[in-house]
């Protein structure tokens, strides 16, 4: 068995974006990428800090967890190739309705299109 750097993979707290105002800000200065099921807005920063919004028009609360768990866990496995700045990804209504490996591909393809993976990937 190969040993695994578990710490590229985590999701610690100094790399959450936290307070209510800093998703303000991010939402307010921030630049949009609309997908089919998610919206990123990004923010250019020197660090990386991650933000997850799921409305109460995705589904009940049993989706509305599931949709984030499903965000949070991709965008967990993406980090080390993410550019720095302030991300906020934004669960859409049909994000519910998708399976989770679509649901992946379409996070990695939105960032590829607003160009926020590092070259070497």
């Amino acid at each position: 068995m190969v040993p695994v750097n578990r710490g590229a993979f985590c999701f610690p707290r100094a790399a959450r974006l936290g307070k209510n105002r800093n998703y303000r800000y991010v939402y307010r200065k921030g630049k949009s990428f609309p997908s089919r099921s998610v919206v990123l807005i990004y923010l250019r920063a020197k660090e990386l800090k991650i933000g997850f919004s799921v409305s109460g028009k995705v589904g009940n609360a049993v989706v509305r967890n599931r949709v984030r768990r499903w965000l949070r866990e991709d965008v967990r496995l993406l980090r080390p190739n993410l550019k720095p700045g302030k991300y906020i990804f934004v669960a859409r209504s049909s994000a519910a309705e998708i399976e989770h490996g679509a649901l992946t591909r379409e996070i990695r393809r939105t960032l590829e299109r607003a160009e926020l993976l590092k070259e070497d990937q």
